[in-house]
């Protein structure tokens, strides 16, 4: 299985030591009188703005760990040298943890503002969404492709988000679709539903399915998975015959490993 990684980091995040700055957002919602009560006036939050936070274009600057890349490999360009330091007022919004907690408020505080500023409009949301809806076949499936021993496809579901990955056995050179059009009839005699994303998803704000690749021996399959949004995918490697399913991790350590796309 060859796993291929992020590449290049072509800037690096730095924070000088700063002042005591505190410009928090505010977020507000005040009435004048009872009588006016449901007429209700919303500031909209304000980021605060980090001034001393810059990144740096180019070579690595003293602190930079020569480990990691700061261009591709097939890259021929060269780099800015000295580095450039480039103003990030914002930078300090990146959290790839998600745990930031001034960070998590300000972002529901611009979650609530533009709710409470898109209501009146709930209306024709929904009327959208259900003729976008109308003109969609939900319980569908992808042309099969053969591959080796099997056709391999993949399925949705009405009421359902996400995809099923699929297979059933290759009797032939040649197949034909018997399929009465509901969720619950397969679309081949056979059929496997291998990699069901609907099942990833239980229980997660998010989640988005890279790669998906058989084995060779077609007894596996690896697949990439994101389940934070920040489009970091982690490699797993499930067992067909057993269900077991394994994370992988960085040698050496605890991490899940990350990947951009994997090859068998």
């Amino acid at each position: 299985l060859v796993l291929i990684s992020r590449s290049s980091h072509s800037f690096l995040t730095h924070h000088t030591p700063r002042r005591s700055i505190h410009l928090c957002f505010t977020h507000k919602m005040s009435t004048q009188t009872e009588a006016t009560k449901n007429d209700v006036a919303i500031t909209p939050p304000v980021c605060r703005r980090d001034e001393e936070k810059v990144c740096f274009a180019g070579v690595g600057p003293a602190h930079w760990d020569a480990k990691m890349p700061r261009q591709s490999n097939d890259s021929s360009e060269k780099l800015l040298d000295p580095p450039v330091a480039i103003p990030d007022p914002y930078g300090w919004l990146r959290d790839d943890k998600r745990e930031n907690k001034e960070i998590l408020d300000y972002l529901r505080a611009e979650n609530e503002y533009s709710k409470s500023m898109t209501t009146h409009l709930k209306g024709l949301q929904d009327s959208l969404y259900e003729e976008f809806l109308s003109s969609l076949q939900e319980t569908d499936y992808t042309t099969p492709r053969s591959r080796e021993g099997f056709w391999y496809y993949t399925r949705t579901f009405q009421g359902e988000s996400y995809t099923a990955y699929c297979r059933a056995p290759k009797i032939s050179d040649t197949f034909s679709i018997n399929w009465d059009g509901t969720k619950e009839s397969p679309i081949m005699p056979g059929e496997e539903i291998y990699l069901n994303v609907n099942e990833l998803a239980k229980g997660k704000s998010y989640c988005s399915v890279g790669s998906v690749k058989p084995s060779p021996s077609h007894k596996c399959i690896a697949y990439a998975v994101d389940f934070s949004g920040d489009e970091k995918y982690e490699m797993h490697v499930r067992n067909l015959e057993t269900g077991e399913d394994v994370a992988l991790k960085e040698a050496g350590g605890d991490d899940l490993l990350e990947i951009d796309s994997l090859l068998w």
